[in-house]
């Protein structure tokens, strides 16, 4: 036990689970005799002097008993690590052992990002009685389309594979064995010395990561990776789901549970996270459908400027946009749980809006009363070839000839490990742009702000030589200067499960979700539209034949011939949220 004149912290506290397993925790708490609210913050990462250890003592400075449990099988709590599963009932115990200490009021609430929010949401799952209010940053409360899936049928692959290798280190050291994946090893140590506040460490981090997961992408079948086998084996469960709807993921979705869920949650996202959709679902959800009332005023939303990785902006944001680990008494997320925990802010629920949104381009925070926004014109930006140009315009296409490309699986376009914006493993848009394989659609130079708030979706008749392919799509932002910067993207899957194989050589019709951003094109910039069949390995790869490369025994790929309509009966057309200036 430590004591300061602020805080008193105890170490290694091992809480008891209903089966036995005791679980490691460091409790921080105000010197004062209390009694005090608890916040619970549960996840799989190192947590002695880590990023998690220094925000427990901010928040504990302001009045609240915070305690940072380790997950079962890792960093000394007994037991045997699974991702997630294990959380629900973990989740609650250790909910309703803090409400039962001395120090505590009996009033627990729950934070934290990644996993710490797919953790809470495990938790309030199994609905603990003494648990009050959550606040689940960067992450999903559903399986489907918004975490491991980037789209039905499609594995979030650099995702999953790059995590999954991570988590291996903890665990070879738990078993005395070395570690298979060296690289992982070093962004593990990086992790643990408090390595993510670092610019400078984290960069080193991801390239690491980038460089192991690169190791790994080639081997068939890719569900049985050698290095996973035995220390990740969840790797080869999630590649044998089709997509998050299989039965598999259902007890640890909390949107399956959503009649449930009665607590006021504070929902933090970033716009390029690769969790953001689930973020704005569970919002969206929540605050329309919620259970009780107490339900649907209590939902709080924030989305900034960031990927998963706390802070890393687009070139044009305002550096200063640090809300993100902002956990002083003023910050949104503890007037949120001083509202709810201490007793009330008067004036909280009626006079504070509800959304905060981060809007890129004009470089502000604006609070909204609604997501999406009310106002929200939709408008189409039709696909044109006129001449050899293509280009995007509001106005609808006449008789246009199809545009046409060839996919080569095993030649995929270049995306990055962990999410499709390029700041965590940085890829050239221009590069991108001139490929064969990718066709380009561009507004001439705007003469008036555009502002693009809220979900995108791109309506796409395509038809493919194949009976099972991909289609990609990803909105870009041109600078005057030439400058592409990533706004959103998606992918949408024909065949294996998610649809009937296709009749090759027919147009259909795909809406293609491209998840949501708040951007404002400025003028003089354009809008720009790629599209392709291949975003690897942010996804995983078609390759064409019917097979998906997790179960395929060897590299066998199909070049397919894409078609892109874009004519009266088959005006493909991008369909952006525009919020009227």
């Amino acid at each position: 036990m430590t004591t300061t004149d602020e805080l008193v912290i105890e170490n290694d506290v091992m809480v008891p689970m209903r089966d036995g397993v005791r679980l490691r925790t460091d409790i921080f708490r105000p010197a004062g005799p209390g009694p005090y609210p608890v916040l619970v913050q549960r996840y799989p990462y190192t947590p002695r002097d880590g990023i998690a250890a220094m925000f427990a003592q901010v928040i504990a400075r302001q009045g609240y008993v915070v305690a940072v449990q380790s997950c079962r099988g890792r960093y000394g709590s007994e037991g045997e690590f699974h991702p997630f599963f294990p959380d629900v009932e973990d989740g609650y115990d250790a909910v309703e052992w803090a409400a039962a200490q001395p120090w505590s009021t009996g009033r627990v609430g729950m934070w934290g990002m990644s996993y710490s929010g797919f953790s809470q949401w495990a938790a309030a799952i199994a609905r603990p009685p003494h648990l009050v209010a959550i606040a689940p940053f960067t992450c999903s409360w559903d399986w489907n389309e918004s975490t491991w899936y980037y789209a039905p049928g499609v594995l979030h692959l650099g995702l999953a594979l790059s995590w999954s290798g991570l988590m291996t280190t903890e665990e070879a050291a738990r078993r005395g064995v070395p570690s298979p994946l060296p690289g992982f090893a070093a962004a593990g140590r990086i992790m643990d010395e408090r390595g993510l506040g670092d610019p400078a460490k984290l960069a080193e981090m991801v390239r690491l990561e980038a460089e192991g997961t690169r190791g790994m992408l080639d081997r068939r079948p890719l569900r049985d990776v050698e290095e996973l086998r035995e220390l990740a084996p969840w790797f080869r469960e999630w590649c044998d789901r089709e997509d998050g709807k299989a039965p598999y993921w259902q007890p640890i979705s909390a949107a399956a549970h959503a009649d449930d869920i009665d607590l006021p949650v504070f929902h933090l996202a970033g716009w390029y996270d690769f969790f953001a959709k689930g973020n704005l679902e569970a919002y969206t959800a929540l605050s329309q459908h919620g259970v009780t009332e107490r339900t649907r005023t209590g939902q709080r939303l924030v989305v900034g400027p960031w990927n998963h990785n706390c802070g890393q902006l687009r070139p044009d944001a305002d550096a200063n946009a640090g809300l993100f680990v902002d956990f002083g008494p003023e910050a949104p997320v503890m007037r949120f749980f001083a509202h709810h925990l201490k007793g009330g802010l008067p004036g909280y629920e009626e006079q504070e809006p509800p959304v905060r949104l981060y809007v890129m381009g004009d470089n502000v925070w604006r609070e909204e009363r609604e997501w999406p926004l009310a106002r929200t014109q939709w408008t189409p930006y039709h696909l044109h070839n006129t001449g050899g140009d293509r280009g995007l315009s509001v106005h609808p296409p006449a008789d246009e000839l199809p545009d046409e490309y060839v996919y080569d699986p095993s030649d995929p376009v270049p995306g990055s490990i962990r999410t499709g914006a390029t700041y965590n493993d940085p890829v050239d848009l221009d590069a991108v742009a001139r490929r064969s394989d990718v066709l380009v659609y561009t507004t001439p130079p705007l003469t008036a702000e555009l502002e693009v708030t809220g979900p995108v979706t791109l309506e796409l008749w395509a038809s493919s030589s194949v009976e099972n392919t991909d289609f990609t799509a990803k909105l870009v932002d041109v600078f005057p200067d030439g400058t592409a910067v990533p706004v959103c993207q998606g992918i949408v899957r024909t065949g294996h499960g998610v649809t009937e194989p296709r009749t090759p050589g027919t147009a259909y019709r795909y809406e293609i979700g491209l998840w949501s951003t708040s951007t404002v094109f400025k003028p003089g910039h354009r809008v720009r539209l790629d599209i392709s069949s291949s975003e690897f390995p942010t996804f995983d790869l078609n390759p064409n034949t019917g097979e998906r490369i997790t179960h395929a025994t060897s590299d066998r790929t199909v070049p397919a011939t894409q078609r892109v309509f874009h004519d009266e009966r088959h005006p493909s057309r991008l369909i952006l949220p525009v919020i009227p200036r």
